[in-house]
């Protein structure tokens, strides 16, 4: 089966796919970081309390509010992702919809579990549901891993229109694995970085240690990681990032050159230039990663050839929404988190 013949026809967009593809990479970069606050700060919590720490109640207390906020920073990427790629993105949540239904439950339960553990950790325990509440979030992870890596491979769209009923999983895609490990050890790099910072902040000294040294091993280990997805990709697309796309090139040079900024922050227990790399690289990672999309859909589908049909206003509408949205979100995040605790 060609599976070119399996793709369907796109819609027009309302302006050229640069934009939409430039704030996708944004929006993608803000959510990822949280997301890796959320699922770093949960291991480092447990860690905490599996080591009596005093700082464990309030540290995971912040858990509730880091979720909602990751939440509501996935929305924007995942509609502009639609916007270019929604032909791609529904076909492949189709073959998934089972999995991808459950998200919404997944996403609920996580959250009051998190919730919960913050009370009982006031008590003392809560330390079951906390690790019960990060496994949910790790399911979603993986969720989410599967549906979008099965949206750049058509070629793997036939198994699941074959008879899966809408519970196709794309575990046997060669970057699930490395995917997946990637993302699981950027958390627990950015979980050490996040308990080093509030450690800094509230006056926990050997926490700001704990935290930059499990920073920098998981952000050496998540570079390897990193390497084997990109291999994993096929010659093609590596080649691209090897010098034939002096874009694709360009990108994870600076990608690598951020990250090891970031690992020399890191070696130097230097909490906050580490937080200021790790941005850049994230943000420069979004962009490596929008790439390697695009290579890897060349040959069935381009985000150039979709039409565009000149309005400009719904774009005008959302920037400004959008300022006004950082900043309410900026000075909701000065109030969660530069207060004492109570």
């Amino acid at each position: 089966m060609n599976p070119g013949a399996l793709i369907p026809t796109p819609d027009a967009i309302p302006v050229g796919w640069v934009w939409f593809e430039g704030l996708n990479i944004l929006t993608f970069a803000l959510h990822i970081l949280m997301v890796n606050v959320l699922v770093g700060g949960a291991a480092a919590a447990l860690y905490l309390r599996w080591r009596r720490d005093p700082a464990a109640a309030a540290f995971s207390g912040r858990l509730p509010t880091v979720f909602a906020l990751t939440v509501n920073f996935g929305v924007a990427p995942l509609l502009f992702l639609q916007v270019i790629y929604g032909n791609l993105f529904y076909t492949s949540s189709i073959l998934s919809a089972g999995w991808w239904l459950a998200v919404v439950g997944l996403l609920i339960c996580g959250y009051y579990l998190l919730y919960i553990h913050q009370h009982a950790a006031r008590r003392g325990g809560g330390g079951g549901s906390l690790l019960l509440g990060l496994g949910l979030i790790l399911c979603i992870a993986l969720v989410m891993t599967s549906v979008v890596s099965l949206m750049i491979r058509p070629t793997a769209w036939s198994v699941g229109i074959g008879g899966s009923a809408g519970a196709f999983l794309n575990v046997s895609d060669p970057t699930f694995a490395p995917r997946s490990l990637h993302f699981l050890f950027a958390s627990l790099a950015v979980g050490g970085l996040a308990l080093a910072l509030y450690a800094r902040c509230s006056g926990g000294g050997a926490n700001v240690e704990a935290g930059m040294k499990a920073f920098f091993v998981f952000t050496l280990v998540q570079m390897a990681t990193g390497l084997w997805w990109l291999m994993a990709l096929g010659r093609p697309v590596l080649l691209a990032f090897l010098g034939d796309s002096p874009l694709a090139t360009a990108t994870l040079l600076a990608a690598v050159a951020c990250s090891v900024g970031a690992l020399a922050a890191g070696a130097a227990r230097k909490p906050v230039p580490a937080a200021a790399w790790t941005v850049l690289t994230v943000l420069a990672m979004a962009g490596v990663r929008a790439l390697a999309r695009s290579a890897t859909l060349a040959p069935w589908f381009s985000p150039a050839s979709l039409k565009v049909t000149g309005e400009f206003s719904p774009l005008v509408f959302f920037l400004g929404t959008l300022a006004v949205g950082l900043a309410v979100v900026a000075y909701m995040l000065r109030l969660a988190f530069g207060g004492k605790e109570g």
